[in-house]
């Protein structure tokens, strides 16, 4: 993980899920492909994680997929609620949903 074309490729991939994520062919994110690739890279961010801090492998993977599991249906379920009932439009739901994860996600790196 500490070589660059490992944080290009990642980067890539980041890049492309921010933006199919706002296709309207997109499938639900608790659809089997994209929850069981959540579960997959959560628990693969947890075992990067632990090995780069030096921490057990087996809590870090479960906490990688607990958590990706909380931010599928925590999420889900949010921007459901708020395009649904408050009527506000998808896509700027969308994107303060991205603004968040990836704040989020920098201020938990931030902290290990």
């Amino acid at each position: 993980m500490n070589h660059p074309a490992a944080l290009i490729v990642f980067t890539l991939l980041a890049v492309v899920e921010l933006v199919a994520d706002k296709l309207p062919k997109t499938p639900a994110r608790t659809a089997p492909a994209g929850l069981i690739t959540r579960i997959v890279l959560g628990g693969f961010c947890g075992a990067v994680l632990a090995t780069s801090a030096g921490g057990s492998l087996l809590l870090a993977v479960l906490i990688g997929v607990i958590g990706a599991l909380a931010g599928t249906f925590a999420g889900y379920s949010v921007r459901h609620a708020l395009v649904q009932r408050a009527h506000l439009p998808d896509f700027r739901v969308a994107l303060v949903e991205d603004v968040v994860a990836i704040t989020g996600g920098l201020l938990i790196l931030s902290h290990i």
